[in-house]
């Protein structure tokens, strides 16, 4: 993909778009990405904008700028240290005004997303991954939730995320005893897709990324709702479900190009239509 790249910038944060693929960097490298409201509300922003038709994007990438992809919540941050006098504690407020809607929208999202897990990922960055469809990770990279040490309820769909990804007992004991897990183990674990040495990582994250940002967009849209739902969904819900799937692509340029090209080697130039 080569197009000029247009940046907007945020507090702490950037989002890039060029073409089809937008790539939202948390960017505090100095505090290893670790994430205060205006951070997360800089996510929010990025998810509306490459939710805009105009921008036509085909999928999104989220990675750390520096040696982490988050250090979770910044609990130097004002929100932390704001006096406890209100009736609502402040991270109350965080959780149910920030982080949480964010977790709704990066949910919602209807185009492929891809989390390129450069080095440490802890806390609600951890979330984010899941959320993903596809994680790349470096070699240096590694996975906490440390709200077991903090004397702290999880958030932000935690202990509902976890459990889906490597099964209830692994994640009790990742969450309850804050546990680290390196990447190789995530990978061994099927949390995350591929794992990949620190010095090819950033080319191998983009050329996946790229990879779905030249997709048949609407059919991964539609197979990343479905991923989302099947658990919560009886099999003649989510039939129906698959059904209404296959009615929407059905009338996609990108399936009838799929279509007339099946039985050859190359892949037809999807659009995204």
């Amino acid at each position: 993909m080569i197009d000029t790249i247009e940046t907007i910038p945020y507090q702490n944060a950037r989002l890039e778009i060029e073409a089809g693929l937008a790539t939202f960097w948390f960017d505090d490298p100095d505090k290893l990405n670790a994430l205060n409201p205006a951070m997360v509300e800089a996510l929010y922003a990025a998810l509306i904008e490459v939710q805009k038709p105009r921008r036509r994007i085909r999928c999104l990438m989220i990675t750390g700028e520096g040696r982490a992809f988050s250090a979770g919540a910044n609990l130097s941050s004002g929100a932390a240290k704001a006096e406890r006098t209100r009736a609502e504690p402040p991270v109350v407020q965080s959780v149910a005004g920030v982080f949480h809607p964010l977790i709704r929208r990066l949910r919602d999202l209807e185009i492929p997303v891809v989390a390129a897990v450069n080095g440490p990922c802890v806390g609600f960055g951890v979330a984010i991954a899941l959320l993903a469809d596809y994680v790349i990770a470096s070699d240096t990279a590694f996975f906490l939730v440390p709200f077991a040490t903090l004397a702290s309820g999880t958030d932000s769909g935690i202990t509902w995320l976890l459990p889906r990804a490597i099964g209830t007992a692994r994640a009790r004991a990742l969450v309850m005893r804050a546990e680290r897990l390196p990447a190789d183990r995530a990978l061994a674990w099927g949390a995350i897709n591929e794992v990949v040495p620190s010095d090819t990582f950033r080319a191998a994250a983009r050329a996946v990324a790229e990879d779905f940002a030249t997709g048949p967009t609407i059919a991964l849209g539609i197979m990343r709702r479905l991923f989302q739902a099947g658990p919560e969904l009886a099999l003649d819900q989510h039939l129906e479900m698959e059904l209404r799937g296959v009615a929407r692509t059905a009338r996609t340029r990108d399936n009838s190009a799929a279509i007339v090209n099946f039985g050859k080697k190359e892949r037809p130039a999807f659009t995204g239509e």
